[in-house]
């Protein structure tokens, strides 16, 4: 990867990471709408007609899909997510691995990062910079 595909790949961390809770909590919405539709209808009069419960049964079913593949977004996610925080991990300096976990996973600033590790921001890109530079040449 070159040092461009990189960066890319590492700043999609955040986003994945809040796509994943949102997907984790549509997954929940959904598989609790299924239980409350089934309930609802399945205890109404009308529902003695076969041709309604057959309606509620599509129902769950297509909402049933519709968690399944929220449920395969998620696994995705965590797949690409996973990814990253193994592209951090080949960072054998310490230093150089926490600057990238902060500001890729945590979104701090060169600034915040400094702050922190009680760096100047200027040492903090360098040390961004260097471990950018050496997961370019670990290909």
């Amino acid at each position: 990867m070159n040092r461009q595909e990189i960066i890319r790949t590492l700043k999609q961390y955040s986003g994945l990471h809040l796509e994943c809770q949102q997907l984790r909590k549509r997954i929940t919405d959904k598989r609790n709408d299924i239980y409350d539709v089934r309930a609802v209808v399945m205890n109404g009069a009308s529902v003695r007609s076969g041709n309604i419960a057959n309606r509620v049964e599509r129902v769950v079913e297509m909402m049933n899909d519709l968690a399944d593949f929220y449920t395969r977004k998620v696994e995705e996610t965590e797949e690409s997510e996973r990814r990253i925080t193994e592209l951090i991990d080949r960072i054998s300096d310490s230093e150089e691995r926490m600057v990238l976990f902060l500001h890729y996973v945590e979104g701090k600033t060169f600034l915040e990062i400094g702050d922190a590790l009680h760096l100047s921001e200027r040492t903090v890109w360098n040390r961004h910079s260097c471990a950018i530079g050496r997961l370019c040449d670990s290909g």
